[in-house]
């Protein structure tokens, strides 16, 4: 798993992490905007749908086993490129959300599959860092799951 510098001033509010795989783009395209497909490696009922407008949704539990959801709503969609969405928990405060930007690039030998996660300074600022890092450990998580999902 690559990563960005996060110590570098113009990183400070960005997620940026990269993963490479050997299958086509049609297969990593269909993993990340197929319901079905996003189970077997994100998690159950994750909703991505590719098209402007569609709908993100994650549902999930915390430490304390309370039932959360994160959702949104795709902004853009380049078919089997990228896909950018808004993420926004719902215990955040009114107007706290996020963007994340999935791209697919093909390198010849292997496609590299970036992931920007930005706009946390929507958040309040003493629960920046933490969200950042937070989510920073779930999207390692998340893109070793598609990688081995994809490879297996």
């Amino acid at each position: 798993m690559k990563e960005q510098n996060d110590d570098a001033p113009e990183n400070k509010n960005i997620i940026e992490l990269f993963i490479t795989v050997k299958a086509t783009v049609p297969e990593i395209w269909n993993a990340i905007t197929d319901s079905d497909e996003l189970e077997n490696w994100w998690g159950d009922d994750v909703t991505l749908e590719p098209r402007v407008g569609g709908k993100f949704s994650e549902p999930w539990e915390d430490d304390d086993r309370n039932k959360q959801l994160a959702s949104g709503k795709v902004l853009s969609v380049v078919h089997q490129k990228e896909i950018t969405f808004t993420w926004k928990e719902q215990d955040w405060e009114k107007g706290a959300k996020t963007q994340c930007t999935i791209s697919i690039e093909d390198k010849g030998k292997y496609r590299e599959i970036s992931l920007v996660h930005q706009g946390w300074e929507t958040l309040p600022a003493d629960q920046q860092k933490q969200m950042k890092k937070d989510f920073k450990i779930g999207w390692n998580y998340h893109l070793k799951e598609l990688q081995a999902y994809l490879e297996q």
